[in-house]
């Protein structure tokens, strides 16, 4: 099925050849920065196995804290046993962090414990098991704020043997803002007018 609701009436008339090698062209490039067929790729649950990392897209760092030393790069995919994980959390923010959540729960359904994203004020909620804050972009607001908090909030809770998945994708830097200590959104706003926004 064509991403373009008016296919057939563009290739109605014209050079009918060009267009389609033009329409297929642009879909192709857009189907290929869709994040939801990415994380399907990426991630995938085989019994109760759950694999994380291909070639194409491989794992992320592993571990909260930063290695003291280089680590080798770990196999791919990793592979972790369902009966040995606790629970899995989703979080993240973006303009795409939706769609890359919505593949998480259409892979691991009723797996997921928890989750909450940050996605632009104007989205459509379609999460089922993942909580969303819709937040302010290009700029941060008091969502922001809100939501940020309920990431770190649930982040808290995790636990040795538990995995969090982040879903991040551009946006997310106005999207999930926690002002630290002895700063304001105010701050923050002018920081973001600065250095995004001017410059």
């Amino acid at each position: 099925m064509s991403i373009f609701r008016n296919r057939d009436e563009i290739l109605s008339h014209g050079n009918v050849d060009g267009r389609r090698t033009v329409l297929d062209i642009l879909e192709t490039g857009i189907e290929a920065g869709d994040p939801y067929p990415n994380v399907r790729k990426a991630i995938w649950v085989e019994g109760n196995k759950l694999y994380v990392g291909t070639d194409e897209f491989p794992p992320g760092p592993v571990g909260s804290v930063p290695p003291t030393r280089p680590r080798p790069a770990p196999s791919i995919p990793l592979v972790f046993d369902l009966d040995q994980v606790g629970n899995i959390y989703v979080t993240g923010g973006g303009k795409a962090a939706q769609r890359e959540a919505k593949a998480l729960e259409d892979i691991l359904g009723d797996r997921i414990t928890a989750g909450h994203v940050c996605a632009k004020k104007g989205d459509s909620v379609y999460l089922e098991r993942i909580g969303v804050t819709l937040a302010g972009h290009p700029e941060p607001d008091e969502e922001s704020v809100s939501g940020a908090q309920k990431i770190v909030d649930l982040m808290h809770t995790a636990r040795k043997g538990d995995i969090i998945f982040e879903c991040e994708s551009g946006g997310g830097t106005a999207l999930i803002t926690l002002p630290a200590p002895g700063l304001t959104l105010a701050d923050i706003r002018e920081v973001n007018r600065v250095l995004y926004l001017e410059h």
